[in-house]
């Protein structure tokens, strides 16, 4: 017997010390009285000294488990409780109490005919065994417990025999047995099973032997005939019973009758496809091919989706999940680990997946042994199991079986790489829809003629609004059906119209709401993060350069660069080149609206007067770079921006000409006109905006030489009901309705300045 505390081995003294320990570790957590002490200890003839020694013992025991605990301090461990004691231990502290728990549970295991995870449950008790049980302890409990426990390993590792049998694994069986059989060379069901695994093997002359020497002895050492058990297996082996091939090995009555195994039925726990699936056809392929290639390895396959906010991480998951249920022939399980909002604990998820399994037993104290409970529930079984938004590799780990039968979908917000790098995890990112798939989304959503396109149109501005993300298609389109009987053009053109575009996808149901889902991510954002999500919602674009991003929040690059890179690891932002990063339009129009209600006035000027003075030294810059007119250094307090290379300014001309229109709206926006209109006549500095030079560079939406400068005047934000702030005409005109194309740069004019 032996006792660890920190890591260390504890000497638990003399061998009546050893077995007051053993009583009251037997017992943990219940007070043991001092009479019960008596009789477990010393029995019916203890000492006349018998009350000082349990004090000696009591006293040395909490000297030894405590060996920090003050003078005279109470002990919390070995606790006095009235007329006796309490050893306050979990009871996964205790090996002996463990493995009890851990062999009642693989019975109930090899009962239902889990046979495999029943076989993993009893090598997981039988590793607890270090020695003989209860090793150095005295007197009639010490001696009691040994033989009692000493029987229960024995049982064991016959149990674990008789389900290596019903496994198909004969030869495993026959080594299982042939040192128990040694140790107990009389126990005919040992002989039973050893008969029946060389019969299985063809070794029935092995088999025959088996019965004749059991047989004699029984006669010779207790002068009786074997059971008729054993003499009926014998029989069927002398004449070849084909039956016995597929006779179960369970618990036999004297009659011969055997209790048929009980199977529960599978858990069945997808959740509902989505109707109409449309889209994803290569992320599918992927995910496909990924499962595939596990099945070929003989792998455990972790697979995870990740993605953004909205992008239909989940329905994809669930989507593929019934598309392969029917590879997992013993279930399908489903959780949702809440990581967007309270994330779920390793203890709460376990006892989840523990009781869809049918099994209901107390959960173990500690994170580790509630993994391993259920890595044993489930090894051997061929299942899917389906892990919803998730929060953290931590998370997850926990909750992966370590049998190759079973295959494991992860839907995260976050990248997770952690489970790439260990567990091998392979999987996708997803971002916004291709435009076409987000196009066939929003027509099968509203249930349009396959051949009838002619509202394709303006189906596809719908599709810009919505920033191509499908929860956002789908209540869009939703909206749309909600007006009966207008024609789909007229009901989307009336969406359109509606100036902010989180309005355009707004559900009144909280698991629908864009505004809600985006704000579950914003909630987890630490707080400098958070700002400069907000800040983003200023800058007019939805593409922004480091370079702007470090002049707006007046930071070193460093510290922008590492903001940022929080915001695209919480899928808000994404990269958009080197040192370049986009949000969709929808979550442009978020920070927007943060923005205006968590900033004072004061904070969103500054921003924007920072911003203003970004653009204008660069513009400036590389017009003059250019030899174009209109290029006058700006008095902005700012030291010239260096830009003299004509290929450089065309370069940065190129990527932020919609920037650029979009500052002017924006500065306007958050009271800095002054700087917005000499951006302006930066620009446009007579009667025709400047041509900006894009010869030899690709297209890019981006380009617009012939901006909407149309009646130009300030906005003043308004508030709205709900505490929310927008402004009379934005934040329509402050978020694009397309990540590709930022304002200000689109064909149809619909950019930051055309309504100002």
């Amino acid at each position: 017997m032996t006792a660890t505390a920190g890591g260390r081995d504890i000497d638990l003294g003399s061998p009546q010390q050893r077995a007051m320990f053993a009583v009251l570790a037997s017992r943990a957590g219940q007070v043991v009285s001092r009479e019960e002490l008596v009789d477990a200890v010393w029995g019916a003839t203890p000492p006349t000294t018998v009350d000082s020694s349990i004090y000696t013992y009591v006293a040395r025991l909490r000297r030894i488990l405590e060996p920090g605990r003050p003078l005279r301090a109470p002990s919390t461990l070995l606790a006095h409780h009235g007329a006796g004691y309490a050893l306050h231990l979990g009871t996964d502290q205790v090996d002996a109490l463990m493995f009890d728990d851990q062999l009642e549970h693989a019975r109930h295991l090899a009962a239902t005919g889990q046979f495999c995870a029943a076989v993993a449950e009893l090598d997981t008790a039988l590793a607890l065994w270090k020695g003989p049980a209860l090793g150095g302890a005295v007197g009639p409990f010490a001696e009691a417990a040994r033989l009692r426990l000493t029987e229960q390993r024995f049982s064991a590792r016959q149990e674990r025999a008789e389900c290596l049998l019903n496994l198909g694994r004969p030869a495993d069986v026959i080594a299982e047995l042939s040192e128990l059989v040694r140790w107990q060379p009389l126990r005919e069901r040992l002989r039973q099973l050893r008969m029946i695994a060389f019969y299985r093997l063809g070794r029935r002359a092995d088999a025959l032997a088996e019965f004749r020497e059991i047989r004699c002895l029984l006669i010779t050492e207790l002068g009786i005939e074997p059971s008729d058990d054993l003499q009926r297996c014998h029989q069927q082996i002398l004449r070849s019973d084909p039956d016995l091939d597929a006779l179960p090995v369970g618990r036999r009555y004297l009659d011969g009758s055997v209790d048929p195994p009980v199977v529960p039925a599978a858990p069945a726990q997808l959740p509902r496809d989505t109707p109409g699936f449309t889209g994803r056809a290569a992320e599918l392929q992927r995910l496909h091919a990924l499962v595939q290639e596990a099945e070929a390895a003989g792998d455990a396959a972790v697979i995870m989706i990740d993605g953004g906010p909205a992008t239909g991480k989940s329905a994809l998951a669930v989507h593929l999940a019934h598309e392969v249920s029917g590879r997992f022939p013993d279930g399908h399980l489903y959780l949702d680990l809440a990581g967007t909002g309270q994330p779920a604990s390793v203890g709460s998820a376990v006892a989840r997946l523990m009781a869809d399994l049918g099994d209901h037993r107390a959960l173990p104290a500690t994170a580790d042994r509630q993994a391993a409970m259920f890595r044993s529930a489930v090894w051997g079984r061929r299942m899917l199991i389906v892990l919803d938004d998730a929060a953290s590799t931590a998370q997850v780990r926990a909750l992966l079986p370590g049998s190759p039968s079973c295959v494991v979908l992860v839907t995260s917000r976050a990248k997770l790489s952690g489970l790439a790098a260990r567990e091998g995890a392979g999987g996708i990112t997803l971002g916004p829809m291709p435009t076409d798939d987000a196009v066939s989304l929003v027509r099968h959503s509203l249930g349009l003629d396959e051949n009838d396109h002619t509202d394709d149109p303006v189906i596809r501005e719908l599709v810009r609004a919505c920033s191509r993300l499908p929860l956002a298609l789908r209540v869009a389109a939703e909206r749309v059906l909600s007006q009966p009987g207008r024609p789909v053009t007229e009901a989307i053109r009336e969406l359109l119209d509606r100036e902010s575009p989180l309005d355009r996808v707004e559900s009144s149901d909280p698991a629908s709401s864009i505004r809600a889902v985006f704000a579950t991510s914003y909630a987890a954002l630490p707080g400098p993060a958070a700002e400069l999500l907000r800040l983003l919602g200023v800058h007019g674009g939805t593409e922004i350069s480091l370079a702007a991003v470090s002049a707006m929040a007046n930071i070193h690059p460093t510290r922008s660069r590492s903001l940022l890179h929080t915001l695209v690891e919480a899928r808000l932002i994404d990269h958009a080149g080197p040192d370049r990063f986009r949000l969709t339009g929808l979550m442009h129009a978020y920070a927007a609206e943060r923005a205006i209600t968590e900033d004072a006035p004061a904070r969103r000027s500054e921003l924007a007067r920072r911003m203003l003075v970004f653009y204008l030294g660069h513009a400036a810059s590389a017009l003059r770079a250019l030899g174009l007119s209109g290029a006058g250094q700006p008095s902005c307090g700012l030291p010239r921006v260096p830009i003299d290379d004509p290929d450089q300014a065309r370069h940065w001309l190129h990527a932020e000409t919609g920037n650029v229109l979009a500052a002017v709206a924006a500065g306007h926006l958050h009271g800095q006109p002054e700087l917005a209109q000499r951006l302006r006549e930066l620009i446009e500095p007579g009667p025709r905006p400047i041509a900006w030079p894009t010869a030899g560079l690709p297209r890019r939406p981006a380009i617009c030489a012939d901006p909407d400068w149309s009646a130009v005047t300030p906005v003043v934000p308004t508030e709205r009901a709900g505490g929310r702030r927008r402004s009379a005409t934005a934040p329509r005109q402050l978020a694009p309705t397309d990540e590709h194309e930022p304002a200000g740069a689109r064909p149809e004019k619909r950019n930051l300045l055309g309504k100002i």
